[in-house]
């Protein structure tokens, strides 16, 4: 009976433990001094009211969210990468410590109208690392811009300890698969992170209101 409980206690911790996990999934970074993690975060409910899906006030709206939430990063000291597409945050970054990481995060939470943060953050790397990670960015960002599979697309990426980092917007899947594609064949680039999202092209028709008549 006593060991009976004691597997039911350790199999509740066990669930507590994975519950915990939930909201910043742990990824280990090899040779890191921390642990690095991935995470979303639901932001804000809260939508502009000017808000148009493929319009461009909705492009409009990113521009403001992004400016709003660098500024804010930057008072508080935070060297992290930030972008907005549709109102969704994506934070790239490297952090000695988990808390300046969690710091971030929060800093982030405070800019008003985001509707989600998506996190990608690593143990900070060293001088030799750091120079070889910009050379792969640079050679990622040239591939990318030269094919003309990834017309029309928005793309921006980033590549820290081997892990290229896409985020943007393209105009179908397609382009979405070729994206990923080019970031694995470039050499030295070990993962690639996807945080693409599709959106298809809207004419200008079909991005123009629609006001009846009386």
């Amino acid at each position: 009976m006593k060991n009976k409980l004691l597997h039911i206690i350790f199999a509740l911790l066990a669930t507590l433990a994975l519950a915990g996990c939930a909201i910043y999934p742990a990824v280990q970074v090899a040779g890191g001094a921390m642990t690095g993690y991935d995470a979303v975060v639901i932001a804000d409910d809260y939508i502009p009211r000017d808000h148009i899906e493929g319009g461009t006030r909705n492009m409009d709206t990113d521009k403001m969210l992004e400016r709003r939430l660098r500024e804010r990063l930057k008072i508080n000291n935070m060297a992290v990468s930030a972008h907005v597409i549709d109102a969704n945050a994506y934070l790239v970054g490297q952090f000695p410590d988990r808390a300046l990481a969690d710091s971030a995060v929060s800093t982030a939470q405070s800019v008003q109208g985001l509707k989600t943060i998506t996190c990608k953050f690593f143990p900070a790397t060293n001088a030799r690392e750091a120079g070889n990670d910009a050379l792969l960015t640079k050679e990622l960002a040239m591939r990318l811009g030269e094919t003309k599979r990834l017309e029309h697309a928005d793309l921006r990426v980033e590549v820290i300890r081997g892990n290229a980092i896409l985020i943007g917007e393209t105009s179908n899947y397609d382009q979405k698969t070729a994206a990923v594609a080019i970031a694995s064949e470039v050499g030295g680039i070990t993962e690639v992170v996807d945080y693409i999202i599709v959106t298809p092209l809207v004419t200008p028709e079909e991005g123009t209101e629609k006001v009846a008549m009386n």
